[in-house]
């Protein structure tokens, strides 16, 4: 047998995995264990590696902010735009949606929740990288203000993603720290 059909694996299989909210390497490694023949063994096997992975396994992830700086908000309204910005995030991450995410979520609870506050241009800036953050398939979120205080209502303030830090950087990691 060919090194290539010891790894080739049912892409319908597959797909159906990666939709079920598993890691790609773990439904590949899973589909190769049970031989491709059934999905529901594919199923149970991955949910066993994935119970095996430790932290190092999903390397380090952060959550960053893209504070709007066109808008020259006050410290503590910054500070409130980016705290929401987090709880939303966070909350997110806790949906269906995420589910692939929830062991990197665990892993970042352990390690500290590494989060980075960074300068962003303006409004332009920030949808560039809310695009960038969806090509990469990174949670993120963005947060409009309701416009009782400082800035216009509906005003752009913060986005925030989150991922594997080299993930995150891939999008943000040309930013200036705020």
């Amino acid at each position: 047998m060919s090194e290539t059909e010891e790894t080739s694996v049912n892409e319908e299989y597959l797909k159906t995995l990666l939709e079920m909210g598993l890691k790609e390497h773990v439904a590949r490694k899973a589909l190769i264990m049970c031989n491709n023949e059934c999905l529901n063994t594919a199923l149970m096997i991955a949910l066993e590696l994935n119970e095996e992975l430790s932290d190092e396994d999903y390397g380090d992830s952060k959550m960053v902010f893209v504070v709007n700086s066109s808008l020259n908000m006050s410290i503590g309204k910054t500070a409130s735009q980016v705290a929401h910005a987090a709880l939303n995030l966070y909350r997110e991450m806790g949906s269906p949606a995420y589910l692939q995410f929830n062991d990197a979520v665990s892993s970042w609870e352990r390690k500290g929740e590494k989060k980075v506050v960074l300068n962003g241009e303006d409004e332009s800036t920030i949808m560039d990288l809310v695009k960038k953050a969806k090509e990469h398939n990174l949670p993120h979120t963005i947060i409009c203000d309701a416009g009782r205080t400082e800035i216009a209502p509906n005003s752009l303030t913060v986005l925030a993603i989150f991922g594997l830090e080299d993930e995150v950087n891939k999008v943000t990691g040309h930013l200036n720290l705020l």
